[in-house]
């Protein structure tokens, strides 16, 4: 019983809203067909200045006076179209495109709707301005350059900031606008915390306009070139690496022979954590030993310290000296007339100029006194070669004896080839 009498209650409730809903949609529908209009105001609309961002500044000249004008309207129409409608929907324009000098000018005033609004059925009844009065001065411009301040910038153990390699773009800003106002600016700040970090910092900053003496100036009537400044802090990672050379061993001159020292042999470097994280030794040089020619008064060679690509040297040096010294090793020199040739064709033949050539071995004492003359052959290669006279590199070989013994320095041979 109970629950019968709510649904009837609730049925009586929805057939109530449903019948003032209806009545409300035929009073407007009747009050639309009967074409009967409303008023309705808009107020504080502000006024746009076509031509005031660009044409304008393009014949350096600026708006100083009247910008700031409103405008009040009353529109009328439709009920729907007049309550369906905003503030946004409506535009008020004055076009300042034809002012080519500086003065005061009085400019009517233009009134646009949005697209979606049906602009014949609304009147405009009244306006509190037709015009406004506008002053254009002579725009002042001068350009100041970016400053960067980087504070934080003490970081964790293994990370350096690179202080040389900090850049900003732009590094300078034009700034416009009246010359009592932009002759104030002395500079533009840019202040970049570091804390925590742990990479290059690349991002765009805020800036801050200071006049001569570090006191921030409004930027309320100058325009600026730039909003923001893009400022680029590199953040590397520092790693010390050991300086190596790789040696090319013969006969004679084995790696297992010698004795080598660097006077630096370390360097300590800075880079992106891409450029450094896989390097763990830098190679200076590949040395031949059989172009080392003394044992032991060997005059120290020079290697220039190659730097990876993106990494800054933090040691100072850019060099570092190679000593060699042979351990346990003598030199002898032959003369020796056994040369020989290969690479011919079956149509050549090959003739010597040089008759014999002094060939001086290295090796250990008792190994080098076993050697002779005879064990010694000079082997020139001619395949690259047709015919006429030539010299050419020459290869020594040490027969009957081990590896322990073997030429040091270059050779070469003039022969002749005749076909």
């Amino acid at each position: 019983m109970v629950k019968a009498r709510m649904n009837e209650r609730m049925n009586k409730i929805l057939y109530l809203a449903l019948s003032i809903l209806l009545a409300i949609v035929l009073w407007l529908y009747v009050d639309d067909e009967l074409g009967n209009t409303t008023q309705r105001p808009f107020t504080n609309i502000p006024i746009e200045f076509i031509g005031a961002e660009d044409t304008l500044p393009n014949r350096n000249l600026m708006l100083t006076g009247g910008a700031d004008a409103l405008v009040d309207l009353r529109l009328s129409g439709p009920r729907t179209d007049i309550f369906g409608m905003s503030r946004d929907d409506i535009r008020v324009q004055v076009d300042l495109s034809s002012i080519s000098a500086a003065g005061t000018y009085t400019r009517s005033i233009n009134i646009y709707y949005a697209d979606d609004v049906d602009t014949s059925k609304i009147n405009v009844d009244s306006q509190s301005r037709s015009a406004v009065t506008v002053q254009v001065s002579t725009m002042y411009s001068k350009t100041v350059d970016v400053n960067v301040e980087v504070v934080n910038n003490t970081l964790e153990d293994g990370y350096v900031y690179m202080s040389n390699l900090m850049t900003s773009s732009p590094s300078f800003l034009t700034l416009s606008g009246k010359e009592e106002d932009v002759s104030q600016v002395a500079s533009a700040l840019v202040t970049v915390d570091l804390s925590g970090a742990k990479a290059t910092v690349r991002r765009e900053f805020e800036y801050t306009l200071l006049d001569s003496d570090g006191n921030e100036v409004p930027t309320d009537n100058i325009r600026v070139s730039e909003k923001r400044i893009e400022v680029t802090a590199p953040i590397y990672i520092t790693k010390e690496l050991p300086l190596t050379v790789k040696f090319k061993s013969s006969p004679g001159s084995m790696e297992e022979d010698i004795r080598w020292s660097l006077s630096e042999d370390t360097i300590t470097l800075a880079g992106e954590p891409a450029s450094l994280e896989n390097v763990s030794e830098l190679l200076l040089a590949e040395i031949d030993l059989s172009m080392v020619l003394s044992n032991t008064d060997h005059k120290p060679m020079e290697l220039e310290i190659p730097i990876p690509a993106g990494c800054e040297n933090s040691s100072g040096f850019t060099s570092t000296k190679l000593t060699v010294q042979f351990r346990n090793m003598e030199t002898k020199t032959f003369s020796v007339s056994n040369i020989s040739a290969i690479g011919l064709s079956d149509a050549q033949s090959f003739s010597k100029v040089t008759n014999s050539v002094d060939v001086t071995l290295r090796g250990p004492a008792d190994e080098l006194d076993n050697v002779t003359e005879e064990d010694i052959r000079i082997v020139v290669d001619l395949t690259e070669f047709g015919s006429g006279t030539v010299r050419v590199p020459a290869i020594v070989l040490v027969d009957g004896h081990s590896n322990k013994v073997g030429a040091i320095g270059t050779y070469a041979v003039t022969c002749k080839i005749s076909s």
